[in-house]
C-alpha cells in the first residue's frame, strides 16, 4: 500500500502454505515497493521495472508473475516457460537434449552434436538464462533441526545418479516458531521428481531394514545402525552404478564421433542450472564432514544388502491432474 507504505500478509497464507511459498510473496510484494519507492513507479503493475526489482531480489520465475491462486505445482516448483525472444531456437536445444538422453548410441551423439551447434551459433549468455527457466527445485523437510550423515549420503546418491544438484538449507515453520534444517533439489522437474522419490524410499527403507536385522548386530547400537545404513547406500549405489554402466555399452562395433558438442551441450546447461540456484542462494558456502567411526562388519554387510535392492526404468506419461509420471519405480529382488 503505498500510502500507507505498507505491506501485509494474508494469515491464511502463512498458515495454508509452507514457509518458503510465504517468504516469495512477501519478495513479490517487496518488488512492488522497489518500484514505488525507488523507480517511483506506481503504474506499471509487473512491467519492465517490476522485473528489474524482482531481479534484484532474485525472485524466481514463477513468481514474477500475477497470480490468482495458488497451485499445488506452485508448493514445490520454482521453474517456468523461457522467454519469447529466444522460445524457438530454446525449443530445438531442449528437444536435442531430451534426445541425447535417448538409449541409442548413435542417436544421443548425434543430438549432442546439432545442440552444440545450436549453441554456438546463438547467443550463450540468452540461452544459458533461458535454460534457467527449465529447472525446478524442490524441499525436502523432515521438521528437524539437525541432519544426520546418512541423510547427506542419501543426497550424494542422487546427486550422482539423477541429474540434481542438492543444497542444504534451513526453513522456517512459523507454527512451532522453529527453524528447521532441509535439503532443496534442483534440475529438470522429471529429474527432482524421481530424485526426491528415491530419497524418501530409502529413508523408509533404511528404517525398516534395521528393525528387522538389528538383533543381529553387536556393539553400540547408535554405531552399529550407522554403519549398516551406510553399507546399505553404498550398495545401492554400487548396483544402479553397475546397472547404468551395463545400459550405456555401445553395440559391438559401434564408431561413435568424438567432438566437442558434447562438452559445449554439457557446460552450457550446468551453467544454467548454476544461474537457478544463484537465482535462489546469491551467497552460497560448502562444509566437509567428519571422520566418522563404524564396524566393519555390519558395513559389509549393509553393503551386501543394498546391492540387492534395484532402480528399474518404468513408464512414463501424463495424467492431467498429476503431470508428468515418475520416469523410473523402485522394486527389490
Amino acid at each position: 500500500m503505498p500510502q500507507t507504505r505498507e505491506i501485509r500478509i494474508s494469515s491464511f497464507l502463512i498458515r495454508g502454505h509452507n514457509w518458503d511459498i510465504t517468504l516469495q510473496i512477501l519478495k513479490h510484494e517487496i518488488a512492488h515497493q522497489i518500484c514505488w519507492e525507488i523507480y517511483h513507479d506506481q503504474q506499471s503493475g509487473h512491467g519492465q521495472n517490476f522485473r528489474k526489482a524482482c531481479n534484484l531480489l532474485g525472485l524466481p520465475e514463477r513468481f514474477c508473475h500475477s497470480q490468482g491462486d495458488l497451485s499445488p505445482a506452485l508448493e514445490q516448483q520454482g521453474g517456468n516457460d523461457a522467454d519469447e525472444a529466444s522460445r524457438k531456437v530454446l525449443e530445438k536445444i531442449r528437444k536435442l537434449l531430451a534426445l541425447a538422453e535417448s538409449s541409442n548410441a548413435h542417436e544421443s551423439a548425434l543430438a549432442m552434436k546439432m545442440a552444440g551447434r545450436l549453441l554456438h551459433r546463438h547467443n550463450l549468455q540468452q540461452v544459458t538464462e533461458d535454460l534457467a527457466h527449465n529447472f525446478v527445485y524442490a524441499i525436502i523437510n523432515r521438521k528437524k533441526k539437525r541432519i544426520a550423515e546418512y541423510q547427506r549420503r542419501i543426497v550424494v546418491i542422487l546427486k550422482k545418479h539423477f541429474d540434481v544438484e542438492v543444497l542444504s538449507s534451513s526453513l522456517y515453520d512459523p507454527a512451532s516458531d522453529e527453524i528447521h534444517k532441509t535439503f532443496e533439489l534442483f534440475g529438470k522437474q522429471a529429474n527432482v521428481q524421481t530424485a526426491e522419490y528415491c530419497y524418501d524410499f530409502l529413508e523408509s527403507k533404511l528404517s525398516l531394514l534395521w528393525e528387522q536385522n538389528k538383533h543381529t548386530f553387536k556393539g553400540n547400537t547408535r554405531i552399529a545402525r550407522k554403519s549398516y545404513y551406510f553399507g546399505i547406500l553404498r550398495g545401492f549405489s554400487d548396483r544402479m552404478m553397475d546397472d547404468r554402466d551395463n545400459e550405456s555399452l555401445p553395440a559391438r562395433g559401434a564408431d561413435l564421433p568424438v567432438t566437442s558438442s558434447a562438452d559445449s551441450v554439457l557446460t552450457v546447461t550446468g551453467q544454467a542450472l548454476r544461474r537457478f540456484i544463484r537465482t535462489r542462494y546469491p551467497r552460497l558456502s560448502s562444509r566437509s564432514s567428519g571422520i566418522v567411526q563404524i564396524y566393519k562388519e555390519t558395513y559389509d554387510q549393509g553393503i551386501r544388502t543394498g546391492r540387492t535392492i534395484v532402480l528399474h526404468k518404468g513408464i512414463a506419461g501424463t495424467d492431467g491432474n498429476k503431470g508428468k509420471l515418475l520416469e523410473y519405480f523402485i522394486d527389490e529382488n
